[in-house]
């Protein structure tokens, strides 16, 4: 993501997008015309764009949760994940389970570790003779915000809505709208770009089914903030359908929960409880595994 100015818009500039003045004409006074009215909410989209990437790009103590649901054939994959990100240089905890009933994994990397800890969850306590392993750290050579994997989503998100609104912008949605709480802006993503990006996930083997019809919709992208313009979260939302061709459903929604406090980092487990695993290629294989939803199998 790439910002080179304030993302934040007042509200009263995005109630004239929404709306083409919030207040009522009065006699005397021209109603705005249809052109102005579409070029204020363009206006007022490619801000609220601005808003989302200038989130991701000043990301602060932020505590996050995505929620992914997709549904393909005998493919169905539900994930929860949960983020907090603390401090400058940051510790991070970082959660994940495979169902909504499902036990956490954890972790945990404190500010400037050279090694993550990683608490493993029952499915796949077999990886490990201790409830603990460390793994060399995905920051140990310089933290980025789009490392956190909540926000890996947003920023791959980012990228798959630039690349649309190249390949297919006049497919893409351009709209905002005020809520009850704030605003809405909705824009859209092509699946095939978010398939090419990795934040939709459908193993190579299973894509013969999508017809090109399908990888080529622009699937609704909703971004959510506050009256202030602050970024809350996004959802995508859609049934990609075409004839008799299998049908894609996909739902993963982010959620910006409220700030992390160092209180939220767990302290570092004791070394009796640690297996350390340092050779790159053991590194590899249990990545394999602990992201393997049947580790078993």
């Amino acid at each position: 993501m790439t910002v080179t100015r304030s993302a934040r818009l007042a509200g009263a500039a995005l109630c004239v997008a929404v709306v083409a003045g919030c207040a009522q004409p009065t006699a005397g006074q021209p109603v705005a015309d249809r052109a102005s009215a579409q070029q204020a909410t363009a206006d007022a989209v490619k801000r609220g764009l601005a808003a989302f990437q200038s989130h991701f790009v000043n990301l602060g103590n932020e505590h996050a949760r995505v929620y992914n649901y997709l549904n393909y054939g005998d493919l169905k994959i539900t994930t929860e994940h949960e983020s907090y990100k603390v401090g400058s240089p940051p510790a991070i905890l970082y959660k994940r389970r495979y169902s909504q009933d499902g036990d956490w994994s954890m972790e945990v990397t404190p500010a400037e570790s050279e090694v993550d800890y990683i608490k493993l969850d029952p499915d796949h306590a077999f990886l490990a003779p201790t409830p603990w392993v460390t793994v060399p750290s995905l920051y140990k050579d310089g933290f980025q915000n789009c490392f956190v994997l909540t926000a890996w989503v947003a920023c791959h998100l980012d990228t798959a809505i630039g690349q649309t609104r190249l390949d297919a912008g006049d497919e893409q949605p351009s709209e905002a709208r005020s809520t009850g709480d704030g605003f809405e802006v909705t824009t859209g993503a092509q699946l095939k770009i978010m398939l090419s990006e990795g934040f939709i996930s459908i193993p190579e083997d299973k894509r013969d089914g999508l017809t090109e019809r399908q990888l080529r919709k622009v699937v609704p992208v909703v971004l959510k903030f506050d009256k202030d313009m602050n970024f809350t979260g996004f959802e995508i939302r859609d049934s990609i359908t075409d004839g008799d061709a299998t049908a894609l459903e996909i739902q993963l929604e982010y959620e910006v929960v409220g700030p992390a406090s160092k209180d939220d980092i767990p302290d570092t487990p004791a070394a009796a409880q640690i297996t350390a695993i340092t050779d790159k290629a053991a590194v590899d294989a249990f990545f394999d595994k602990f992201n393997d939803r049947t580790p078993e199998n």
